[in-house]
């Protein structure tokens, strides 16, 4: 049912070098969807700004392709990876 959200999803985050998508979760709640997105990040000096720029992609992307809202892209960041050995 969430595949086509899932998809999206995928393709906004393949935008940041920086980021590497390990599992996406899709509730639909009321008229409007909560993303629950799993991630490693490359280590990097603008993490936080870098997850403020990818909540933002997804849910832009979702509701320009779909028309759905988005109430909220939630980042779970499991490992955090030394861009030198990347």
């Amino acid at each position: 049912m969430h595949k086509p959200i899932i998809t999206i999803a995928a393709m906004s985050v393949q935008l940041f070098d920086d980021v590497i998508l390990e599992e996406t979760k899709v509730y639909a709640l009321h008229n409007g969807l909560t993303i629950h997105m799993t991630v490693s990040f490359k280590v990097c000096d603008h993490m936080l700004t870098l997850c403020e720029q990818l909540q933002k992609q997804v849910i832009d992307d979702i509701y320009e392709m779909t028309g759905q809202t988005v109430f909220a892209v939630h980042l779970y960041v499991r490992k955090l990876i030394d861009g030198k050995n990347a």
